[in-house]
C-alpha cells in the first residue's frame, strides 16, 4: 500500500474512529507552512465521510507570539466556537506549544473534541491506519495494570544482554496512568494518532538505570550508540558514557537548554509509558511516533503536570528504550517488548478471593468511598480521571464479578452514611462468604470504605 492510501486511510480513520465525527458534525483543522500535507489528507478524508470542514493556515511565527505577544484571531475564535472537533495539525516545536495550550484553554467545552497532532506528516497520519479496537484492548490492558500496580521494574538490556533494572512507585490508584488510545469523546482532549499507555511516577522513587537504545529527540540511537542512564530518589544523577555522541547530543538539545532557563527541574523522571502501535515499525527521532512504537517502552526526563504529575520544567524530554521487559507487582505485563499481560491476574473472579488476610471478613459496615464509579450494561466500572479532559474506565473484576459489584454498590449509602453488612447480605440475597468476597474486590478498586466496628473511623 503506497504511503499516500496508507496516509489517507488514517486520516479517515482520525475523522471517524479517533474523533468520532458523523455527517454534518464540524470539523477544523489547523495547519501551519509544515504540516499542509498532512492537513490536506484530513481535508479530503472529512471530505470522503461527508463531514464539513474548515482549514485554517497559521504560520509558525504567530504560533510562537500566541498568547505573550498576540491572542488567537476573531476568524480563529469564531471557527473553533462553532467546530464539534478540532484538529491541531501543526509543527511539534516547544516554542510553538503556548498555541496548542491556547486552543485548550479558550475553546475547550463539554461538547468539543480536540485533537493535538504536533509534527503532522504523511508517515505519522499512517500510525492511524491500524485497527483501532485491537489498539484500544491493549492500551487499556495495561492501563488497568498501571491503574491497581504499586511497584513498577523497567528492565532494559545492554548490547552485551545484561539486564537493568528501574524500579519505581507507580502510586496503586493514587496515581493514575493515561490511556492514550486516540478515542476522543465530547469534553475529551488526546494526541492523536496514539497507541501508547503512560504513567507519572511517584515522585522521588525512582531508583536504578536504564539502558536507552532506540531513539531520543532528533536522534535515533545505533548499535553500539546507547547510553546508559542512573536516577537516586527520582532524579537523573549519572549519564554513562558521558562522553558518548548520544550523551552529547542529548545534553546539547535537552539538558543544557533546560539549564540556560533556570530550569532546577528538569532531571526529574516524568514518565513511564509503553508503545503498542504495529503500524509504527522504525524509529524515526519524532517522539510523537517512535513512543507509540509496538515493542518499545520509554521514560521521559522533566515535566509532567499534564499527565498528574507534580513536576514543572521547561522539557518533557522522551526517550525510547527497544525490547525492554516491564514488570508491575512482580506480574510480567512487557517480556523483550512483547505484551505478555495476563488480563486474568488483573481482573480477578471474586470466588478466587482468599478472605483469610482481608479486612472485609470482619467488616461489620460499609459504604461508597466517593471515588466516581458509574454502570455499563449492569456491570460496575470504576472511572478514571488521571488530568482534566482524561477519562476512561475500568470493569471492576471479571465479567461475573462486575455484575454482582454493580448490585451491591447500588444498595450502598454514600461515605456519610453506613450500611451494615448483615443488612446488605439480607437485601442482596448473597450468603455472607460471597458478599464480603465481592465486597473485596470492590474494595480493592477503591470503590467503598468499611468500618471494623460501629462508631470507628473509616477504612479505605
Amino acid at each position: 500500500m503506497s504511503t499516500e492510501h496508507s496516509a489517507l486511510s488514517g486520516a479517515m480513520q482520525i475523522v471517524r474512529g479517533c474523533l468520532g465525527l458523523d455527517p454534518g458534525q464540524n470539523l477544523v483543522v489547523f495547519v501551519d507552512e509544515t504540516t499542509i500535507e498532512a492537513g490536506t489528507a484530513i481535508a479530503e478524508a472529512a471530505d470522503y465521510l461527508r463531514v464539513p470542514y474548515t482549514v485554517i493556515l497559521v504560520p509558525i511565527s504567530l504560533q510562537r507570539r500566541i498568547p505573550q505577544e498576540n491572542d488567537l484571531s476573531l476568524l480563529i475564535q469564531g471557527a473553533a466556537r462553532e467546530a464539534r472537533a478540532i484538529l491541531t495539525c501543526v509543527n511539534a516545536m516547544p516554542d510553538c506549544l503556548s498555541f496548542r495550550e491556547r486552543i485548550l484553554e479558550t475553546q475547550w467545552s463539554a461538547r468539543t473534541r480536540i485533537g493535538h497532532m504536533p509534527g503532522a506528516s504523511l508517515e505519522v497520519l499512517e500510525l492511524a491506519d491500524v485497527d483501532l479496537g485491537q489498539l484500544i484492548v491493549d492500551c487499556r490492558r495495561i492501563e488497568l495494570a498501571m491503574a491497581r500496580g504499586r511497584t513498577l521494574e523497567f528492565v532494559s538490556y545492554a548490547s552485551d544482554g545484561t539486564p537493568h533494572c528501574l524500579t519505581v512507585d507507580i502510586g496503586g490508584w493514587e496515581r493514575l496512568p493515561v490511556a492514550s488510545d486516540g478515542m476522543i469523546g465530547d469534553g475529551v482532549w488526546g494526541n492523536v494518532p496514539s497507541g501508547e499507555t503512560y504513567i507519572a511516577p511517584i515522585e522521588k522513587s525512582a531508583e536504578g538505570g536504564v539502558v536507552i537504545n532506540g531513539s531520543i529527540p532528533g536522534l535515533v540511537i545505533e548499535p553500539g550508540g546507547e547510553i546508559m542512564l542512573r536516577f537516586e530518589q527520582g532524579s537523573l544523577v549519572r549519564i554513562e558514557p558521558a562522553d558518548s555522541p548520544t550523551a552529547h547530543w542529548l545534553c546539547e538539545t535537552q539538558i543544557q537548554k533546560a539549564k540556560a532557563k533556570g530550569d532546577q527541574n528538569w532531571h526529574h523522571l516524568a514518565e513511564i509509558g509503553v508503545g503498542v502501535n504495529p503500524a509504527a515499525d522504525h524509529l524515526t527521532g519524532n517522539m510523537l511516533f517512535d513512543e507509540k512504537m509496538a515493542g518499545t517502552a520509554h521514560i521521559a526526563l522533566g515535566s509532567n503536570t499534564f499527565m498528574g504529575g507534580c513536576v514543572e520544567a521547561t522539557i518533557h524530554c522522551d526517550m525510547v528504550v527497544r525490547s525492554p521487559s516491564i514488570i508491575i507487582d512482580g506480574k510480567m505485563i512487557l517480556d523483550r517488548g512483547k505484551l505478555c499481560l495476563d488480563e486474568a491476574e488483573w481482573c480477578e473472579n471474586y470466588s478466587e478471593i482468599s478472605l483469610k488476610d482481608s479486612p472485609l471478613s470482619t467488616a461489620v459496615a460499609a459504604a461508597r468511598s466517593g471515588t466516581q464509579a458509574k454502570s455499563h450494561n449492569g456491570q460496575l466500572q470504576r472511572v478514571l480521571r488521571s488530568e482534566p479532559g482524561r477519562v476512561s474506565d475500568c470493569f471492576v473484576g471479571d465479567d461475573e464479578t462486575s455484575r454482582l459489584a454493580h448490585s451491591l454498590y447500588t444498595k450502598l449509602p454514600v461515605e456519610s452514611e453506613w450500611m451494615p453488612i448483615d443488612e446488605l447480605a439480607a437485601c442482596s440475597g448473597l450468603d455472607s462468604e460471597t458478599l464480603r468476597r465481592v465486597l473485596h474486590v470492590i474494595w480493592a478498586y477503591d470503590l467503598i470504605s468499611f468500618r471494623q466496628h460501629l462508631g470507628e473511623e473509616t477504612h479505605v
